[in-house]
């Protein structure tokens, strides 16, 4: 199989001068900093890096380096022989940036078949610099006005994603990143880690999103979450079914 490239325009000419303008540069790195533990499921591997590089007009970034090995999962693309989980991750966030979602721009991706056979992918990301991802953020530290805005802020960018006919089907306060824009008086939002994002976003897969953040989501009162869904559903007051959905989104007690 051939091999599938992207290059940003903005990066090309910092990456072509640095000699990172293909996989095997990237694979090889020496200044790359794992930032996870590697991920063997799906019969493969898949590794995380993390480097700091300069763009064009010298501003540092840090930049996130996918590699991948084999774990090819089933696609409507390929059903039977499969397809590596970032090759289907990289569509989604072209696809996402073309539907104007938020999501962490991919500056560099290629995917090949390697002469032993595995299939080899990496996907490099620019890295949110100034964000902070909701199950790390200090809540306690926010003011009054700046928490009515994050969940205000995280609804809409749900909602949007959501109206733009994509839903994420793992979404956990680890997949959403946000800001404090102190000029705009608001959050700025960013998902990331869609391989597993479906277009379109059927009510069922629209739940789960909603499902899955409020079960994950820690520290947040009854009045936050009825504030979230008033906000995500575009609603004053909350219907008797609104209610319930309300009610089946509240986290399960544990049991003793």
């Amino acid at each position: 199989m051939g091999s599938r490239s992207f290059l940003a325009s903005d990066w090309r000419a910092v990456f072509l001068t640095l000699g990172l303008n293909d996989l095997d540069a990237w694979w090889t790195l020496p200044d790359a900093e794992r930032v996870d533990e590697p991920n063997y499921r799906y019969g493969g591997e898949l590794s995380v890096y993390r480097v700091r590089l300069a763009d064009g007009e010298g501003r540092l970034h840090s930049l996130y380096i996918k590699r991948q090995r084999d774990q090819l999962r089933p696609s409507l693309r390929h059903p039977l022989r499969g397809e590596p989980t970032l090759v289907k991750e990289f569509r989604a966030l072209v696809d996402c940036l073309k539907r104007g979602i938020p999501v962490a721009r991919p500056v560099f991706f290629d995917s090949r078949t390697g002469a032993d056979g595995h299939r080899y992918t990496v996907l490099v990301s620019l890295g949110l610099d100034g964000f902070e991802s909701l199950d790390r953020l200090n809540r306690l530290a926010l003011s009054p006005v700046q928490r009515w805005r994050l969940v205000q802020d995280v609804a809409d960018a749900l909602r949007y994603m959501h109206s733009r006919g994509v839903a994420h089907r793992t979404l956990y306060p680890k997949h959403i990143f946000v800001a404090w824009r102190p000029a705009l008086g608001r959050f700025d939002v960013r998902f990331i880690d869609l391989e597993k994002a479906r277009h379109p976003a059927r009510a069922a897969y629209r739940l789960r999103d909603m499902e899955s953040l409020s079960r994950r989501t820690q520290g947040v009162g009854l009045h936050d979450r009825l504030r979230f869904l008033r906000r995500y559903l575009g609603r004053p007051r909350l219907s008797a079914a609104d209610r319930g959905l309300l009610r089946r989104l509240a986290p399960k007690e544990r049991q003793s």
